[in-house]
């Protein structure tokens, strides 16, 4: 009898152990989880919700619409009139597809569910009123579809940063689609080999190429006290460990201090850099500058990829990752955000592309995040950077990026790719003594970064300026 009752007090623990399991479970959903599965695109009940509900309007910043619901014989829908340079970017609400892009992570501002405030839920539900919220963008739609058409059809990518806010000014995924017709042209779209679902701005991971180098120049200026006054001696490679890394066609072998190696991107003498810096911290810098870190923004962004120092077996990998090859990734949002950072005095800035919602009775949210910001470089560091950033377009490799009457500065790179042909890569940001844009273009399989890539950044900070006069 006494093991008997044992055992039902014991009985009685599991299944009040499990009731308890089950009790916190459910009440983690109803608390912590509960806003993200009322959101969530499959949730069927936001569709039959959206039959009551007009869905908002996205417009850009300056209030043109890129996103608006429309009713056609007594049936809603979806229109994007600005084209194929939003498709990877805006996505698409379609019932039959479901959900992509800023359509999806938005779907809670533009149906009007998100809202916290209660007695403004209960104010529109007095009032009857039946529309989600608007929600301006931070991108300019013209210098959006300029940014696109500088593609050519082209499979890249262009993110565009106001570096004293964090505002993206443009993002651009190329090639792109119209997202008005995706449910007629979706099998071929989704069997496309050029990937035009694809947001390449934030979900592309490309190798840096020497547009890295700006990470390892800044690791350099800050770990060798005597760095500047130093001369390099270079016959045109290095070799480390046996493996040979030349440099670029156009280096001739010579001596060079570290501004004109920079200038000119010379891969042996930052190779012989990299290796002085040393693996601790020149990966240490890459963590502050964001490297495997997940960038908080407003849509999922791929995460830019470092190598652990502990991965590192030998000197040939820190070679190759001192010159942006190797096994690192970045997306082109991360390489905005680098060259925005120097742009910015050291300070790396939050991204963000919604600048407000409205809601049907003009209550407004801003989102700006200009009061998140972290010193990655000191302000000293950050000025020489931008200095030799400066030279690398005016007397370096970056000169197909010069603005006329504007300073420019930039950083080329031809990143080397075990699928094909070099990628073009252009990052910097303009005026640079007051800087107003900071950029990242890549452009896959295209060979040089300043002959390819430097065209379509000259362009797009020429537009944005004159635009700000």
């Amino acid at each position: 009898m006494e093991k008997l009752h044992r055992n039902i007090k014991l009985v009685f623990a599991v299944f009040c152990g499990l009731f308890m399991c089950l009790l916190g479970y459910l009440t983690y959903f109803q608390v912590y989880e509960r806003q993200k599965l009322i959101e969530s695109s499959y949730n069927r009940r936001l569709w039959e919700q959206e039959e009551s509900i007009t869905r908002g309007t996205v417009y850009d910043i300056r209030g043109r619409v890129l996103a608006a619901t429309v009713v056609e014989n007594g049936a809603k829908r979806r229109v994007y009139p600005q084209g194929p340079a939003f498709g990877p970017l805006l996505g698409y609400s379609s019932r039959k597809l479901g959900r992509a892009g800023l359509e999806e992570v938005l779907n809670g501002e533009l149906l009007g569910i998100s809202q916290q405030d209660p007695m403004l839920l209960l104010r529109q539900k007095i009032l009857g009123v039946s529309k989600g919220n608007d929600v301006y963008l931070t991108i300019d739609s013209d210098l959006q579809k300029r940014a696109y058409e500088l593609f050519q059809g082209r499979r890249g990518a262009l993110v565009a940063l106001d570096p004293n806010t964090g505002a993206v000014l443009a993002m651009v995924s190329s090639p792109g689609y119209n997202p008005s017709s995706v449910e007629k042209q979706w099998e071929a779209l989704s069997k496309d080999k050029a990937s035009p679902l694809l947001n390449r701005a934030i979900q592309g991971l490309y190798p840096p190429g020497s547009s890295f180098k700006i990470v390892t120049l800044a690791a350099a200026l800050e770990s060798i006290p005597d760095i500047e006054k130093r001369t390099y001696e270079t016959p045109g490679y290095v070799k480390v460990s046996g493996r040979v890394i030349r440099d670029y066609e156009g280096m001739e072998p010579g001596n060079y201090d570290v501004k004109r190696a920079f200038s000119l991107s010379s891969n042996s003498i930052f190779v012989k850099i990299g290796l002085e810096v040393g693996k601790e911290r020149l990966f240490a810098k890459a963590q502050e500058f964001g490297f495997n870190s997940k960038i908080p923004f407003e849509l999922p962004a791929a995460v830019s990829r470092f190598p652990r120092f502990s991965l590192m077996s030998d000197d040939v990998e820190l070679a190759e990752a001192s010159i942006g090859q190797g096994r690192i990734l970045a997306t082109p949002l991360q390489m905005a955000m680098v060259a925005s950072t120097v742009a910015n005095g050291g300070k790396m800035i939050q991204p963000y592309i919604v600048q407000k919602t409205v809601t049907p009775l003009g209550h407004v949210k801003n989102f700006e995040k200009a009061g998140s910001a972290k010193q990655v470089i000191d302000e000293v560091t950050a000025n020489k950077i931008r200095e030799y950033m400066v030279d690398v377009v005016e007397n370096g490799t970056g000169t197909p990026a010069r603005v006329r009457g504007i300073p420019v500065a930039g950083k080329t790179g031809s990143a080397e790719n075990p699928h094909g042909e070099t990628h073009a890569w252009f990052v910097g940001f303009a005026p640079a003594d007051d800087p107003k844009i900071a950029v990242a273009v890549v452009v896959e399989n295209a060979g040089s970064g300043g002959r390819n890539a430097g065209p379509i950044a000259r362009e797009v900070i020429s537009q944005y300026l004159e635009r700000l006069q």
